[in-house]
């Protein structure tokens, strides 16, 4: 059983040590290449870091809060995830983490757990991010249901509509980063756990999504995307093509996405602030 009295209980800080190397191994992880100079070459005049890099620095602290809360890693899944940059991030540094759970939502047959945390560097705030991770069997303990805020609708036909492939090996890419679940590099264990291979990280195509939304909709500007979330809805397979979609809301500087793959949805219930 999840341990409930953990939440609101904060977790020991992480500090995360990086350089341009690692923001441009996470921008090939997600897709960036020869037309991306700015995501991947360090003396680009423009160079920056993706804004989705900042589920990089926190993975450590979410994976020790679900071990401390008791999830069985062997059955849970990516729900969501949001994050919300407060100035851009640095494309060098050192990063410090605090964070805990802050809710655990029953959901009859399994349990979300929310997990918040803002990050830091010398000269103050640089982004929060919030996860919701899925468990699966690890409900009924009678628990509020908790609920999703309400998204502001879309007024008008999309203003993004673009494809993006990834490549066979784009999970051994994206796992360089740090996410190094065997799921998405050992085909005998995918097998076992019913996909026909190794699927994609979630995150990476979180990270396509992120890196289209900022070059349709932003002028390529990094720092112009002030925050992002989405639910994932469907398994991606590396080699797989994806489309993304976005339409304006009636919010100035917020639109709705999603991602699909072929006609399956995989990123559902996106939303995305830009700096107009």
């Amino acid at each position: 059983m999840l341990d409930l009295n953990l939440v609101g209980e904060p977790r020991p800080a992480v500090v995360f040590d990086y350089d341009w190397r690692d923001c441009a191994t996470y921008a090939l992880g997600v897709g960036a290449g020869a037309d991306d100079l700015h995501l991947l070459w360090e003396r680009h005049p423009a160079f920056a870091a993706l804004p989705s890099f900042a589920v990089v620095p926190t993975t450590r602290l979410v994976f020790d809060a679900l071990e401390a809360v008791g999830a069985d890693f062997r059955r849970l899944v990516h729900g969501a995830q949001r994050i919300r940059m407060h100035r851009p991030l640095p494309t060098a540094g050192r990063l410090h983490t605090d964070g805990g759970i802050a809710a655990i939502h029953d959901k009859g047959k399994g349990a979300v757990v929310i997990i918040d945390t803002v990050t830091e560097d010398a000269e103050g705030p640089v982004f929060e991010t919030r996860w919701s991770i899925f468990c699966r069997g690890q409900g009924g303990f009678g628990g509020a249901r908790g609920s999703a805020a309400p998204l502001p609708e879309p007024v008008e036909g999309p203003v993004l509509d673009v494809g993006l492939p990834t490549r066979p090996e784009q999970a051994l890419l994206y796992r360089l980063s740090g996410d190094v679940n065997p799921l998405h590099v050992d085909p005998a264990l995918a097998k076992k756990a019913g996909f026909e291979r190794p699927i994609l990280h979630g995150l990476c195509t979180f990270g396509f999504a992120t890196r289209a939304l900022i070059a349709g909709l932003a002028e390529g500007a990094p720092d112009r995307l002030k925050a992002i979330g989405a639910r994932f809805s469907g398994v991606v397979l590396p080699g797989d093509a994806l489309r993304v979609q976005a339409w304006r809301t009636g919010v100035v500087g917020t639109l709705r996405f999603e991602a699909h793959v072929g006609e399956r949805r995989v990123l559902s219930h996106g939303w995305v602030e830009v700096e107009q």
